[in-house]
């Protein structure tokens, strides 16, 4: 009878001090928070995706979504110019020849997609260990944009950080492939094949770490357990974690108004949508949105839309949102803002406030 193979005790590890929050938020901020009148260069640009990302991983944000909207520049132009003819009675006259200009629509297509991919790559940057930067973002287009990135200080809230020295015992790692011997049969000479499955993970360290447990896909963002050599949730291991167990936050970016709300990374949806006006610095707007604060809300996943309201109406004019009339119907509440408010600002008042 053959004998039964004894597996090693698994070894103790430290457990997290922090813990998910009854109430998991996700942020909806604009693509223009690092458009050109906000942000005059990519040093000004990095700076205000390092204060988003600061707040978003002390209050552990679950999802960052970036809405992709036209600066008001483009949403000008595109509008084009609208003129009262004598001749025609006051009737208004739009020239469509300028306003739908496939070039200048094409070019403020190019920028806006420039800003959102920008910002959101910046917002991962800030989530990503400097030994696998090079890694993560080989195949980015953005990958020279972190010149300003890589001098500032290392956030001193993600999940690893004042959390009972996990640190020690929980490393984030890449998964990536070994190189496999070319096969030599009778005088025929066959390369090796690309492996899709790994046991090896890059973890900062001199030498890759080899798994004990079962292989896993190639080129994927881990969390490992360096004691027992195996793969654990973020949640596990940090205590919390982003949606679709990221490690910090989860960012997406919305082409669409609908998108925020249709490609959401909550299994369930969000439990209640609010706005936060902000980067509105002429007056506040009338929303028509029942006035709201944070102090009923225990429980849910909970979304935070903050943008100028006109860039909002904008973005939602563009295409068809069934059963809803007008943007506004898509919030359960407001919730009050200072006037005048930056929207990387926003985002820390409006967690604290949320918390």
């Amino acid at each position: 009878m053959a004998k039964r193979k004894i597996s090693a005790p698994e070894k103790q590890t430290k457990k997290p001090y922090k813990s998910m929050p009854q109430v998991e938020v996700a942020l909806c901020i604009p693509s223009t928070v690092i458009s050109h009148s906000n942000a005059r260069n990519l040093q000004q640009a990095t700076f205000i995706a390092y204060q988003i990302a600061k707040a978003a991983t002390l209050y552990n944000v679950s999802e960052i979504v970036v809405l992709s909207i036209p600066d008001a520049e483009a949403v000008a132009e595109i509008s084009g110019p609208k003129v009262v003819s004598a001749a025609t009675g006051g009737q208004k006259i739009m020239f469509d020849e300028v306003a739908n200009s496939p070039k200048v629509e094409q070019n403020h297509e190019n920028r806006n997609d420039d800003d959102s991919l920008l910002l959101a790559t910046l917002l991962q940057y800030f989530v990503t260990p400097p030994y696998l930067v090079k890694a993560v973002f080989k195949d980015s287009k953005f990958r020279k944009k972190f010149k300003y990135a890589e001098k500032l200080p290392k956030i001193p809230s993600l999940p690893f950080m004042a959390n009972n020295d996990v640190h020690k015992d929980f490393r984030e790692g890449l998964s990536v492939a070994k190189k496999t011997p070319k096969i030599v049969k009778k005088n025929k000479k066959v390369s090796g094949k690309k492996l899709s499955v790994t046991k090896y993970v890059n973890i900062g360290g001199d030498e890759l770490l080899e798994l004990a447990g079962p292989d896993i896909p190639v080129n994927v963002r881990v969390t490992v357990d360096v004691k027992n050599k195996k793969v654990v949730s973020p949640r596990d291991a940090y205590g919390v974690s982003g949606n679709k167990s990221t490690f910090g936050y989860f960012v997406r970016v919305s082409r669409s108004f609908t998108s925020i709300f249709t490609e959401s990374t909550f299994p369930s949806g969000y439990t209640k949508s609010y706005y936060i006006s902000c980067d509105d610095f002429y007056g506040k707007p009338d929303t028509g949105i029942k006035k709201e604060t944070f102090g009923d809300i225990s429980e849910g996943k909970i979304l935070l839309v903050m943008s100028n309201w006109k860039h909002l109406e904008a973005s939602f004019s563009v295409e068809a949102f069934e059963g809803v009339a007008k943007v506004s119907e898509l919030f359960d509440g407001e919730i009050e803002m200072e006037q005048g408010i930056r929207v990387e600002d926003a985002v820390m008042v409006g967690l604290a406030r949320c918390r």
